[in-house]
């Protein structure tokens, strides 16, 4: 929280005077009873300017009788009676608005739009010949031009028009007020209507010392520099939001001699300016783009009268603190939003002068303790506003920072603080801001913070706080803003607590261990939120009472808080404007009822909890941002909701109905939707086609309508999405193929799961269009064909590109992932979250991966028809973690070229037709933790690696392997362990040798057959050799063997055969 303390600054006698002069009743000079009356002509020009203003609030009301110098708003000379002054200030107390600024309420805007006067101005004032005097600021004239007769007011020291919406280029001839001090035309915040091209006619106002242009277009005025530099008399100058890019070639050439205040804020600098200012006290020089910040930098020790330095904002990453240990005057020190890398100085002299030192939002590193020390040694510390949030600063708060009795606001948010809160923060009675969050705080939290008697914000939230919740924080009267959610706070609070909290609007304590427990059953508190968030605190089992009593709650969290009942109608009923409801993850019943007490972009979330009934057609009317239904049992159809009085388009922009009992077709009517960004229908009972409207919905990132019962095929819209970054229709009865359309336009698409349906056909190659995907299912199908062999075009899968998180504007929207920046902001103190939930199925089980699916990358074409060979490139892609290709129809080997240096964690192969030996790479690679090659047909020993002999021996069965963790190989068997390629190789068909072989068995055959078929002669012989061996070897076989028995006989009939087969 940025909170700085204005410097007010003045010299010069004429400042001064017209200061004092301001302040003196209007009507000072009728207090002398011998006043001299106003002049009748003057009375008429006073008459004919009232009669021109628009003036609703009737504040010219006094302005009748013939004493025209009685009149509100008029100051006469006591002397002449001429009127000198004209005071018709606008409504400006800077507590309700400043003039156009902010009001808190739409009433108090109305009720100042009143005040403020309009219509033209007379110009039969310049016949007010003695006017000194002009203050016509705050009100709205309606774009009309400043007239050009204000330069006719020769005697004027004074003219302020400023925030009064005047527009147009102006006048010139304001350059002839030659005697002007003071001129103010400081134009509307944020509408830039007055505009200048040059500014010479300021040249001539010799007299001129104080010049406020902001917010004034001067980006065609290039000669603004050199004019104001001529002017001899000017103290301060304002050109706050004037467009300003150009600056002199040397700005150090210029004396700014009398020059003590300077705001150039807010500009288009991208050279830093510090011309010689040997008077200035106040430099504001906050959001510029000072590329070139030397000059700056170098030039800040020499200003040895500055009270005020703001340099916020204006990137700005160079060393600062050192430079300004010579300003020992300076009390303001504001370098927030700058991104400067810097470590904290040891020693800063002027410490103890500070009254402001705003260091918010820049890497400064070093020991936070040391420096709030150096403030407690101050003999008489004035330091009020202390802001080190958003840093890198580590330490403990110092015992002594009771010390620092005039903090109003300390800000330590964002850093790396621990140890405990010291007791002495409770002497701090003047604080009233005071934030500590995301730190790493410990301990409890100090009774003495009870002593804070002005504390209005306290903010201790995502600490590891413990201990009991201080009952002591009751006595902070003051306190508006209470939040120490996300801690680890324990013990029961009751309503005692929060009796004396008669100013409380914000208390958020949730995420912590508490527990509510109000004895008193009709309790009323004594205070009226709007914002109440005690999720995760224990209130049940009821819905409590005394909440029934917070009317002007905007924000009501109860999530998570054990409550056990019906929903009670006052919760319908009760509240006009809420804008955010979370009441998820109890045991609440009931029907839904009329949340017409919502705001336009409220975020409601019911989901977890026991909601019965169709989901009514009026909830589609509040015009909700966020609805979050899912994990309830509601049932009917969608028609009512999505078509029922609908002539308009929707706002919401996430719509979550996962996990009901709702069933019937989903209507064609989304076309009014066209905002939504996720839509989440699964696990219900819809069934029928899905809607071709779904993919006209330009903003749709996440759409998930997995575990239904749709048919027909991928729709074509779907499919030719442009924004969709998720596609999840797992578990439906989709059929067809997938069209080659759905390479199209998918070049952010991260996810998709068509798992567990009825497509059939082949994966078309336009597939690896996707080149952005991550995440790619298509398990449990009927597609068949060989896998593609494009997958290297997959850019993060292959590893050419690193996934990163993508982040929600917003935090938690339930089980949704990849969602883009923007997407919905649902809970304004979780910006940035990274989101996803998805059921995958890796290392052979069903794994839900939240905050990191971004690091997943899997593609599962399991359980299909697939056949061919493994593509090669498909085990080489670096950035694949998983890999599921089993129960198909692969064959062939298993590619020996997985990469050492990839991120695989699990490969199944299992129950396929693959062959050979093991490949030796798949031993190499460190980051795997399951492998399945099961029921296939390879052969030979498992490599030895450093993960392979971990997995169970279940991994490898259903295979011709051996070797740990299977059973040992035998002496023979090759050992194919180590990097040797050539057991690989030996599994192959040698065509070379086969070839060879049928060559010889060829000619030889022919060499003896062929003899023999041609001569009759040589079968004569050969047939005479064969006999003569048969007979030989029947006398041998006799006189070794005689047959004497029948028995024996037979016995010598066998071996006459074997011989004879033998010889032929």
């Amino acid at each position: 929280m940025k909170a700085l303390t204005p410097v007010t600054l003045s010299s010069s006698s004429c400042l001064w005077f017209l200061f004092v002069l301001s302040l003196c009743p209007l009507c000072f000079c009728n207090q002398n009873p011998d006043h001299v009356p106003c002049i009748a002509t003057e009375r008429l020009v006073l008459i004919q300017l009232k009669n021109n203003l628009i003036d609703h609030a009737n504040r010219l009301s006094s302005w009748v009788g013939k004493d025209c110098c009685s009149w509100s708003g008029v100051v006469c000379n006591n002397i002449t009676g001429n009127v000198q002054e004209i005071h018709l200030r606008g409504p400006d107390d800077d507590i309700h608005g400043h003039c156009h600024g902010s009001y808190d309420t739409e009433d108090e805007l109305e009720e100042a739009s009143k005040q403020m006067l309009g219509g033209t101005i007379s110009p039969s004032m310049t016949k007010l010949l003695q006017l000194t005097y002009i203050d016509l600021s705050c009100n709205d004239f309606g774009l009309i031009p400043i007239p050009a007769f204000f330069g006719s007011f020769q005697n004027v020291r004074y003219l302020n028009l400023s925030r009064s919406q005047f527009s147009g280029e102006i006048p010139h001839q304001l350059g002839n007020l030659s005697k002007l001090c003071v001129l103010d035309l400081h134009d509307v915040p944020l509408y830039t209507n007055l505009h200048s091209k040059s500014l010479k006619w300021l040249k001539d106002l010799k007299e001129l010392q104080h010049l406020d242009m902001g917010n004034i277009d001067l980006a065609r005025a290039s000669d603004w520099f050199q004019v104001i530099s001529t002017l001899p008399s000017l103290l301060e100058l304002h050109c706050s939001l004037c467009g300003l890019v150009q600056l002199p070639s040397n700005p150090t050439t210029v004396r700014f001699t009398s020059l003590i205040a300077l705001d150039l804020s807010y500009n288009l600098f991208s050279d830093s300016l510090l011309p010689r200012m040997p008077s200035l006290m106040t430099l504001r020089v906050s959001t510029n783009n000072f590329v070139n910040s030397s000059l700056l930098l170098n030039g800040l020790p020499s200003l040895s009268n500055l009270r005020l330095l703001d340099v916020s904002n204006c990137n700005i990453s160079a060393p600062i603190l050192g430079t300004l240990h010579n300003l020992s005057l300076i009390v303001h020190i504001d370098l927030s939003y700058n991104g400067m890398v810097e470590e904290l100085p040891k020693s800063l002299s002027n410490l103890c002068n500070l009254v402001t030192f705003n260091l918010q939002s820049n890497f400064f590193v070093g020991n936070a303790s040391e420096l709030l020390e150096r403030f407690c040694e101050c003999e008489s510390p004035k330091i009020k506003f202390l802001s080190l949030t958003d840093n890198k600063l580590v330490g403990q708060l110092p015992e002594k920072l009771g010390r620092l009795k005039n903090l109003v606001s300390l800000d330590l948010a964002y850093n790396k603080l621990t140890g405990n809160i010291p007791d002495s923060v409770g002497c701090l009675s003047l604080l009233i801001t005071l934030q500590m969050n995301v730190n790493q705080l410990t301990g409890s939290i100090p009774d003495t913070i009870g002593g804070l008697s002005s504390l209005n914000y306290l903010d201790m939230s995502y600490n590891k706080l413990n201990g009991s919740f201080p009952e002591s924080i009751g006595r902070l009267g003051e306190l508006e803003f209470l939040t120490v959610h996300h801690n680890s706070l324990t013990g029961i609070v009751t309503e005692n607590y929060f009796s004396n909290l008669t100013s409380l609007t914000t208390l958020w304590i949730g995420d912590n261990k508490l527990v509510l427990n109000f004895k008193v059953k009709n309790w009323i508190p004594p205070f009226q939120l709007k914002v109440l968030r005690i999720g995760s605190c224990n209130l049940g089992p009821h819905f409590p009472l005394w909440i029934q009593s917070q009317t002007s709650l905007t924000e009501l969290d109860l999530a998570n808080t054990n409550i056990s009942d019906t929903i009670p109608n006052w919760i319908w009923t009760t509240f006009s404007s809420v804008t955010f409801l979370n009441i998820s993850h109890n045991n609440i019943q009931g029907k839904l009822g009329n949340v017409s007490f919502l705001a336009p972009g409220a975020l409601l979330d019911l989901s977890f909890n026991h909601f019965h009934g169709v989901l009514p057609g009026h909830f589609n009317r509040p015009q909700l941002d966020f609805l979050d239904l899912s994990s309830n049992s509601l049932s009917g159809s969608l028609e009512q909701f999505l078509c029922s009085g609908i002539q308009e388009s929707q706002p919401l922009r996430v719509l979550d109905l996962g996990n009901n009992n709702m069933s019937g077709v989903i209507s064609d009517c989304w076309m009014n939707w066209d905002f939504l960004v996720i839509l989440n229908l699964e696990k219900n009972q819809f069934s029928g086609i899905i809607p071709s409207s779904i993919g006209n919905i330009s903003s749709l990132l996440s759409l998930d309508m997995r575990h239904n019962k749709l048919s027909g095929n991928l729709p074509m819209s779907l499919l030719n999405s442009k924004s969709l970054t998720i596609i999840e229709l797992a578990e439906n009865e989709l059929v067809g193929g997938i069209p080659t359309s759905i390479g199209r336009g998918h070049t952010s698409l991260k996810l998709l799961n068509l798992r567990s349906n009825k497509l059939e056909g082949k994966i078309p190659y336009e597939i690896c269009n996707l080149s952005s995907i991550q995440i790619m299912d298509l398990a449990h199908n009927d597609l068949s064909g060989n896998l593609p062999t494009c997958f290297k075009n997959l850019t993060v899968i292959s590893g050419r590109e690193t996934s990163g998180p993508t982040f929600l504007v917003g935090g938690k929207l339930g089980n949704v992932s990849f969602l883009a920046p923007g997407a919905l902001l649902y809970d304004t103190l979780f910006q940035n979250q990274v989101l996803g939930s998805a059921s995958l199925v890796t290392k052979g089980r069903v794994a839900t991966y939240d905050n990191i699916l971004y690091l997943v990358t899997t593609l599962d074409f399991s359980n299909n028809k697939f056949s061919g060979s493994v593509p090669d490139e498909l085990v080489s892609l670096l950035g694949l973690r998983y890999l599921n290709l089993s129960k198909n129809n692969l064959k062939g080997q298993i590619p020996n070229s997985f990469n050492n240096t990839g991120k695989f964690e699990s490969i199944d192969l299992s129950v396929n037709h693959l062959k050979g030996k093991f490949p030796s790479s798949l031993s190499a690679l460190t980051s795997l933790s399951f492998l399945d090659v099961s029921y296939n047909n390879l052969v030979g020993r498992i490599p030895k690696g450093p993960q392979l002999q971990t997995f169970n021996a279940s991994s490898f069965i259903g295979n011709e392997l051996c070797g740990d963790p299977l059973p040992e190989c035998l002496q023979n068997t090759d050992d194919p362990s180590g990097t040797n390629d050539e057991n690989d190789e030996s599994i192959g068909i040698d065509w070379i040798l086969v070839i060879c072989t049928l060559i010889g068995l060829v000619i030889g055959f022919w060499m003896v057959i062929a003899p023999l078929i041609a001569s009759k002669r040589w079968r004569d012989v050969y047939y005479r050799f064969l006999e003569g061996i048969w007979i030989r070897l029947q006398n041998f076989t006799l006189i070794i063997f005689p047959c004497k028995s029948y028995s024996y006989l037979i016995f010598c009939f066998i071996l006459h055969s074997f011989a004879y087969l033998y010889v032929f």
